[in-house]
Protein backbone atom coordinates (compact mmCIF):
# COMPACT_ATOMS: atom_id res chain seq x y z
CA UNK A 1 0.00 0.00 0.00
CA UNK A 2 1.97 3.38 -0.69
CA UNK A 3 1.39 6.63 0.79
CA UNK A 4 0.86 9.23 -1.88
CA UNK A 5 -0.30 12.52 -0.49
CA UNK A 6 -2.37 14.63 -2.68
CA UNK A 7 -0.67 17.95 -2.42
CA UNK A 8 -3.47 19.30 -4.80
CA UNK A 9 -6.10 19.49 -1.73
CA UNK A 10 -5.36 23.10 0.53
CA UNK A 11 -7.20 25.10 2.48
CA UNK A 12 -9.29 27.94 1.33
CA UNK A 13 -7.70 30.39 2.94
CA UNK A 14 -4.38 29.47 1.69
CA UNK A 15 -5.87 30.37 -1.87
CA UNK A 16 -7.39 33.40 -1.27
CA UNK A 17 -6.35 36.52 -2.29
CA UNK A 18 -7.61 39.47 0.17
CA UNK A 19 -7.04 42.46 0.97
CA UNK A 20 -7.86 40.92 4.79
CA UNK A 21 -5.62 39.36 7.01
CA UNK A 22 -6.48 35.75 8.24
CA UNK A 23 -4.63 34.75 11.34
CA UNK A 24 -4.30 31.52 13.64
CA UNK A 25 -4.69 29.36 10.18
CA UNK A 26 -7.80 30.48 8.97
CA UNK A 27 -9.40 30.82 12.52
CA UNK A 28 -9.42 34.52 12.62
CA UNK A 29 -10.55 36.73 10.02
CA UNK A 30 -9.34 40.71 10.80
CA UNK A 31 -9.52 43.66 8.56
CA UNK A 32 -7.34 45.22 5.92
CA UNK A 33 -6.16 48.20 7.71
CA UNK A 34 -5.40 46.93 11.17
CA UNK A 35 -2.90 50.25 11.91
CA UNK A 36 -6.61 52.55 11.81
CA UNK A 37 -7.93 49.71 14.57
CA UNK A 38 -4.83 49.84 16.48
CA UNK A 39 -5.46 53.90 16.55
CA UNK A 40 -8.86 53.64 17.80
CA UNK A 41 -7.75 51.48 20.41
CA UNK A 42 -5.56 53.87 21.57
CA UNK A 43 -7.88 57.08 22.00
CA UNK A 44 -10.29 55.13 23.16
CA UNK A 45 -7.73 53.69 26.02
CA UNK A 46 -6.24 57.46 26.97
CA UNK A 47 -9.28 58.18 28.78
CA UNK A 48 -10.26 55.33 29.65
CA UNK A 49 -6.45 55.31 31.87
CA UNK A 50 -6.94 59.17 33.17
CA UNK A 51 -10.73 57.92 34.46
CA UNK A 52 -9.46 55.14 36.49
CA UNK A 53 -6.01 56.66 37.07
CA UNK A 54 -7.65 60.21 38.89
CA UNK A 55 -11.37 60.23 38.38
CA UNK A 56 -12.36 56.31 39.83
CA UNK A 57 -10.19 57.28 43.12
CA UNK A 58 -11.95 60.40 43.75
CA UNK A 59 -15.54 59.41 43.26
CA UNK A 60 -14.74 56.54 45.57
CA UNK A 61 -13.69 59.08 48.44
CA UNK A 62 -16.73 60.89 47.55
CA UNK A 63 -18.56 57.05 47.92
CA UNK A 64 -19.86 57.48 44.65
CA UNK A 65 -18.78 54.06 43.35
CA UNK A 66 -21.86 53.52 41.73
CA UNK A 67 -20.55 55.87 38.97
CA UNK A 68 -17.26 54.07 38.71
CA UNK A 69 -18.95 50.72 38.23
CA UNK A 70 -21.86 52.30 35.42
CA UNK A 71 -18.56 53.31 33.63
CA UNK A 72 -16.38 50.36 33.93
CA UNK A 73 -19.98 48.49 32.45
CA UNK A 74 -19.91 50.47 29.54
CA UNK A 75 -16.29 50.79 28.76
CA UNK A 76 -16.21 47.19 28.68
CA UNK A 77 -19.21 47.03 26.00
CA UNK A 78 -17.15 49.49 24.02
CA UNK A 79 -14.04 47.11 23.80
CA UNK A 80 -16.36 44.18 23.18
CA UNK A 81 -18.22 45.30 20.53
CA UNK A 82 -15.30 47.05 18.38
CA UNK A 83 -13.20 43.80 18.83
CA UNK A 84 -16.30 41.75 17.33
CA UNK A 85 -16.68 44.31 14.47
CA UNK A 86 -13.53 43.83 13.19
CA UNK A 87 -13.10 40.42 13.75
CA UNK A 88 -16.67 39.03 12.27
CA UNK A 89 -16.84 38.26 8.53
CA UNK A 90 -19.03 41.51 7.29
CA UNK A 91 -20.59 39.39 4.65
CA UNK A 92 -18.18 38.66 2.47
CA UNK A 93 -18.66 36.95 -0.63
CA UNK A 94 -15.86 34.66 -1.96
CA UNK A 95 -14.15 35.17 -5.42
CA UNK A 96 -14.54 32.52 -8.12
CA UNK A 97 -11.18 32.48 -10.03
CA UNK A 98 -8.77 29.87 -11.36
CA UNK A 99 -6.57 30.31 -8.46
CA UNK A 100 -9.02 27.27 -6.91
CA UNK A 101 -11.82 24.96 -7.66
CA UNK A 102 -14.58 24.68 -5.16
CA UNK A 103 -18.03 23.31 -4.83
CA UNK A 104 -20.46 24.15 -7.08
CA UNK A 105 -22.74 25.46 -4.69
CA UNK A 106 -20.40 28.59 -4.63
CA UNK A 107 -21.55 29.69 -7.84
CA UNK A 108 -25.18 29.81 -6.63
CA UNK A 109 -23.93 32.48 -3.96
CA UNK A 110 -26.41 35.36 -5.33
CA UNK A 111 -29.46 32.64 -5.55
CA UNK A 112 -29.00 31.50 -2.25
CA UNK A 113 -28.79 34.65 -0.89
CA UNK A 114 -31.57 35.37 -2.75
CA UNK A 115 -33.88 32.53 -1.49
CA UNK A 116 -32.93 34.01 1.94
CA UNK A 117 -34.98 37.07 1.32
CA UNK A 118 -38.55 36.21 0.39
CA UNK A 119 -39.07 39.88 -1.25
CA UNK A 120 -36.23 39.02 -3.79
CA UNK A 121 -37.53 36.91 -7.30
CA UNK A 122 -34.64 35.65 -9.08
CA UNK A 123 -35.43 36.08 -12.74
CA UNK A 124 -31.76 34.97 -14.89
CA UNK A 125 -29.68 38.28 -13.74
CA UNK A 126 -32.68 40.69 -13.44
CA UNK A 127 -34.07 40.87 -10.58
CA UNK A 128 -37.39 42.83 -9.53
CA UNK A 129 -38.12 43.93 -5.97
CA UNK A 130 -41.45 45.97 -5.09
CA UNK A 131 -41.39 46.87 -9.01
CA UNK A 132 -38.15 47.88 -9.24
CA UNK A 133 -35.78 46.13 -11.51
CA UNK A 134 -32.52 45.42 -10.70
CA UNK A 135 -29.77 43.86 -12.86
CA UNK A 136 -27.01 41.95 -11.25
CA UNK A 137 -23.82 43.24 -11.79
CA UNK A 138 -20.82 41.24 -12.11
CA UNK A 139 -17.57 41.80 -10.30
CA UNK A 140 -14.64 41.43 -12.52
CA UNK A 141 -12.07 41.21 -9.43
CA UNK A 142 -14.41 38.56 -7.89
CA UNK A 143 -15.43 36.84 -11.00
CA UNK A 144 -19.58 37.02 -9.21
CA UNK A 145 -22.62 38.42 -10.02
CA UNK A 146 -23.06 40.64 -7.16
CA UNK A 147 -26.75 40.43 -5.24
CA UNK A 148 -28.58 43.47 -4.62
CA UNK A 149 -26.96 45.87 -2.08
CA UNK A 150 -23.65 43.96 -2.26
CA UNK A 151 -20.59 45.72 -3.39
CA UNK A 152 -17.11 45.34 -3.80
CA UNK A 153 -14.59 46.87 -1.24
CA UNK A 154 -11.53 47.98 -2.82
CA UNK A 155 -9.71 48.66 0.31
CA UNK A 156 -10.18 44.76 1.37
CA UNK A 157 -10.77 43.62 -2.37
CA UNK A 158 -13.44 41.76 -1.39
CA UNK A 159 -17.47 41.66 -2.30
CA UNK A 160 -19.36 42.16 0.71
CA UNK A 161 -23.33 41.20 1.47
CA UNK A 162 -25.42 44.80 2.22
CA UNK A 163 -21.97 46.84 2.03
CA UNK A 164 -22.12 49.68 4.20
CA UNK A 165 -18.88 51.13 4.31
CA UNK A 166 -15.03 50.53 4.62
CA UNK A 167 -15.08 52.11 8.73
CA UNK A 168 -11.98 53.92 8.47
CA UNK A 169 -11.89 53.84 12.35
CA UNK A 170 -11.76 50.54 12.72
CA UNK A 171 -9.96 49.30 9.27
CA UNK A 172 -12.59 46.34 7.99
CA UNK A 173 -15.54 46.37 6.41
CA UNK A 174 -19.11 47.01 8.06
CA UNK A 175 -21.67 44.95 6.03
CA UNK A 176 -24.63 42.65 6.65
CA UNK A 177 -23.55 40.32 9.42
CA UNK A 178 -21.33 42.89 11.54
CA UNK A 179 -23.77 46.05 11.17
CA UNK A 180 -25.50 45.34 14.53
CA UNK A 181 -21.85 45.18 15.86
CA UNK A 182 -20.77 48.15 14.55
CA UNK A 183 -23.97 50.15 15.86
CA UNK A 184 -23.87 49.13 19.27
CA UNK A 185 -20.25 49.81 19.63
CA UNK A 186 -20.97 53.68 18.36
CA UNK A 187 -23.90 53.69 20.46
CA UNK A 188 -22.65 52.50 23.55
CA UNK A 189 -19.46 55.19 22.59
CA UNK A 190 -21.45 58.04 22.40
CA UNK A 191 -22.98 56.99 26.29
CA UNK A 192 -19.82 56.63 27.51
CA UNK A 193 -18.74 60.29 26.08
CA UNK A 194 -21.83 61.47 27.34
CA UNK A 195 -21.55 59.88 30.90
CA UNK A 196 -18.21 60.84 31.43
CA UNK A 197 -18.76 64.09 30.32
CA UNK A 198 -21.36 65.11 32.59
CA UNK A 199 -19.34 62.64 35.82
CA UNK A 200 -16.59 65.76 35.06
CA UNK A 201 -18.44 68.43 35.06
CA UNK A 202 -20.28 67.63 38.03
CA UNK A 203 -17.45 66.51 39.87
CA UNK A 204 -15.77 70.43 39.09
CA UNK A 205 -18.93 71.72 40.65
CA UNK A 206 -19.45 69.93 43.72
CA UNK A 207 -16.16 70.86 44.88
CA UNK A 208 -16.16 74.62 44.50
CA UNK A 209 -15.59 76.62 47.61
CA UNK A 210 -18.86 78.90 48.38
CA UNK A 211 -17.13 81.20 50.50
CA UNK A 212 -14.73 82.78 47.50
CA UNK A 213 -15.73 84.65 44.52
CA UNK A 214 -16.96 82.94 41.51
CA UNK A 215 -14.54 83.67 39.42
CA UNK A 216 -12.16 82.59 42.41
CA UNK A 217 -13.88 79.20 42.99
CA UNK A 218 -14.08 78.25 39.40
CA UNK A 219 -9.99 78.96 38.82
CA UNK A 220 -9.39 77.46 42.40
CA UNK A 221 -11.51 74.77 41.24
CA UNK A 222 -10.12 73.89 38.12
CA UNK A 223 -6.45 74.18 38.90
CA UNK A 224 -7.51 71.02 41.78
CA UNK A 225 -9.09 68.86 38.97
CA UNK A 226 -6.79 69.54 36.00
CA UNK A 227 -7.37 65.79 34.61
CA UNK A 228 -11.24 66.05 35.62
CA UNK A 229 -11.03 69.23 32.98
CA UNK A 230 -9.02 67.23 30.34
CA UNK A 231 -11.30 64.55 30.34
CA UNK A 232 -14.13 66.87 29.86
CA UNK A 233 -12.83 68.34 27.13
CA UNK A 234 -11.50 65.12 25.58
CA UNK A 235 -15.02 63.80 25.65
CA UNK A 236 -16.65 66.88 24.78
CA UNK A 237 -15.32 67.72 21.24
CA UNK A 238 -15.16 63.42 20.26
CA UNK A 239 -18.49 62.97 21.29
CA UNK A 240 -19.77 65.52 18.01
CA UNK A 241 -18.08 62.83 15.72
CA UNK A 242 -19.47 60.34 17.63
CA UNK A 243 -22.71 61.29 18.94
CA UNK A 244 -22.94 62.69 15.13
CA UNK A 245 -22.21 59.53 13.63
CA UNK A 246 -24.29 57.05 15.54
CA UNK A 247 -27.25 59.24 14.97
CA UNK A 248 -26.50 59.17 10.88
CA UNK A 249 -26.66 55.49 11.08
CA UNK A 250 -29.74 56.09 13.64
CA UNK A 251 -31.50 57.45 10.54
CA UNK A 252 -30.10 55.04 7.83
CA UNK A 253 -31.27 52.02 10.13
CA UNK A 254 -35.16 53.49 10.69
CA UNK A 255 -35.17 53.90 7.04
CA UNK A 256 -33.59 50.46 5.90
CA UNK A 257 -30.54 52.42 4.22
CA UNK A 258 -26.65 52.01 3.59
CA UNK A 259 -24.11 54.63 3.77
CA UNK A 260 -22.97 53.58 0.31
CA UNK A 261 -26.78 53.71 -1.19
CA UNK A 262 -26.78 57.20 0.84
CA UNK A 263 -23.96 58.86 -0.76
CA UNK A 264 -24.50 57.26 -4.24
CA UNK A 265 -28.72 59.08 -3.78
CA UNK A 266 -29.75 55.21 -5.08
CA UNK A 267 -33.45 56.04 -3.54
CA UNK A 268 -35.60 59.22 -3.13
CA UNK A 269 -35.69 58.63 0.90
CA UNK A 270 -39.48 59.14 1.47
CA UNK A 271 -40.94 56.85 -1.38
CA UNK A 272 -38.32 54.67 -3.76
CA UNK A 273 -36.23 52.37 -1.42
CA UNK A 274 -37.92 49.51 -2.46
CA UNK A 275 -36.00 47.40 0.95
CA UNK A 276 -37.71 49.84 3.10
CA UNK A 277 -40.62 48.16 5.29
CA UNK A 278 -43.73 49.17 6.37
CA UNK A 279 -42.86 51.26 9.38
CA UNK A 280 -39.67 51.89 11.91
CA UNK A 281 -39.95 48.76 13.85
CA UNK A 282 -39.46 46.57 11.22
CA UNK A 283 -36.83 48.98 9.22
CA UNK A 284 -34.55 48.31 12.69
CA UNK A 285 -35.60 44.54 12.72
CA UNK A 286 -34.62 43.83 9.04
CA UNK A 287 -31.46 45.93 9.47
CA UNK A 288 -29.94 44.83 12.70
CA UNK A 289 -31.19 41.03 13.04
CA UNK A 290 -28.57 39.72 10.82
CA UNK A 291 -26.64 37.03 13.32
CA UNK A 292 -28.84 34.68 11.80
CA UNK A 293 -27.52 35.19 8.20
CA UNK A 294 -25.93 32.67 5.87
CA UNK A 295 -22.56 32.51 6.15
CA UNK A 296 -21.02 31.89 2.78
CA UNK A 297 -16.82 32.23 3.55
CA UNK A 298 -15.74 29.19 5.45
CA UNK A 299 -11.95 30.11 5.67
CA UNK A 300 -10.90 26.08 6.64
CA UNK A 301 -13.27 24.75 3.71
CA UNK A 302 -10.75 22.19 2.06
CA UNK A 303 -10.03 23.36 -2.10
CA UNK A 304 -8.48 22.24 -4.91
CA UNK A 305 -5.24 24.05 -6.44
CA UNK A 306 -4.65 23.33 -10.29
CA UNK A 307 -1.42 24.46 -9.91
CA UNK A 308 -0.26 22.06 -8.20
CA UNK A 309 -1.45 19.35 -10.69
CA UNK A 310 1.45 20.59 -13.24
CA UNK A 311 4.01 20.44 -10.23
CA UNK A 312 7.47 18.24 -11.49
CA UNK A 313 7.50 14.88 -9.06
CA UNK A 314 10.32 14.43 -6.92
CA UNK A 315 12.10 11.46 -7.01
CA UNK A 316 10.82 9.47 -4.44
CA UNK A 317 7.29 10.20 -5.86
CA UNK A 318 8.76 8.97 -9.40
CA UNK A 319 10.29 5.67 -7.94
CA UNK A 320 7.06 4.47 -6.02
CA UNK A 321 5.09 5.02 -9.41
CA UNK A 322 8.01 2.71 -10.95
CA UNK A 323 7.43 0.54 -8.49
CA UNK A 324 3.59 0.55 -8.52
CA UNK A 325 3.71 -0.21 -12.34
CA UNK A 326 5.88 -2.18 -11.93
CA UNK A 327 3.85 -4.78 -9.55
CA UNK A 328 1.12 -4.10 -12.01
CA UNK A 329 2.46 -5.31 -14.46
CA UNK A 330 3.53 -8.31 -13.06
CA UNK A 331 -0.03 -8.93 -11.69
CA UNK A 332 -1.03 -8.67 -15.10
CA UNK A 333 1.40 -11.47 -16.34
CA UNK A 334 0.59 -13.84 -13.96
CA UNK A 335 -3.33 -13.43 -14.32
CA UNK A 336 -2.35 -13.52 -17.94
CA UNK A 337 -0.37 -17.30 -17.54
CA UNK A 338 -3.50 -18.50 -15.72
CA UNK A 339 -6.08 -17.63 -18.16
CA UNK A 340 -3.83 -19.04 -20.78
CA UNK A 341 -3.30 -22.37 -18.38
CA UNK A 342 -7.03 -22.46 -18.39
CA UNK A 343 -7.83 -22.38 -21.90
CA UNK A 344 -5.42 -24.85 -22.57
CA UNK A 345 -7.12 -27.13 -19.77
CA UNK A 346 -10.77 -27.09 -21.21
CA UNK A 347 -8.89 -27.58 -24.46
CA UNK A 348 -7.47 -30.78 -23.49
CA UNK A 349 -10.59 -31.91 -21.97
Amino acid sequence: MHNYQDNSQKLFYELWKTGNRVLCQGKILVGSENHKFIASLVLITIPTVLYYVFMAPALVQRDQVVQVVIFAILNCLVYILITITVLMDPGIIPKITTNYEMDEQLILIPQKYLKVDPQVLFESKTLQVKGHQFKLKFCNTCAIYRPPRASHCPACDNCVLRFDHHCPWVGACVGRRNYIYFYLFIFFLSATMIYVFSTCLAYIFGDMDDDKDKGEQIISTLSRNPYSLALAIYCFVFSFFVVGLWGFHTFLVITNMTTNEYLKKHWVIQSKNPFRRKNIFKNIQHVLACIRDVKFLELRQFVFDPKSYNQPMTQNQMNEIENLNAVEDNQNNVARRQSKQTVDHVEEQ
